[in-house]
């Protein structure tokens, strides 16, 4: 994903100004070399994480039915948590996190 951003003035705004200072004893900034700024072309790249957040934050990320399920095996102590599955998911996200994925 690309997204090009191309800044305006708002109608409110005023031109910025450059003003270089004045070499002359006093020391004060000279306003008779002044040159507009101009805009420049900005880009803006999203990291695939980036992506991944985005698209994630779209839909509905929590099962909120799963969730109760879950908290009522965990109050009966019928829940038994896979420490194989947990370590492959928590290596794989230390693996993006860290830019190897």
């Amino acid at each position: 994903m690309n997204t090009t951003i191309k800044p305006g003035l708002q109608p409110q705004q005023q031109p910025v100004q450059v003003r270089s200072k004045d070499s002359g004893a006093s020391g004060a900034a000279s306003v008779q070399n002044t040159s507009p700024v101009l805009p420049s072309d900005d880009s803006v790249q999203l990291t695939d994480s980036a992506k991944a957040l985005s698209a994630a934050s779209v839909g509905d990320s929590i099962d909120t039915n799963r969730v109760d399920q879950i908290r009522a095996r965990v109050t009966d102590g019928t829940y038994k948590p896979d420490s194989q599955a947990i370590a492959s998911k928590l290596l794989a996200m230390e693996g993006q996190i860290g830019g190897h994925a």
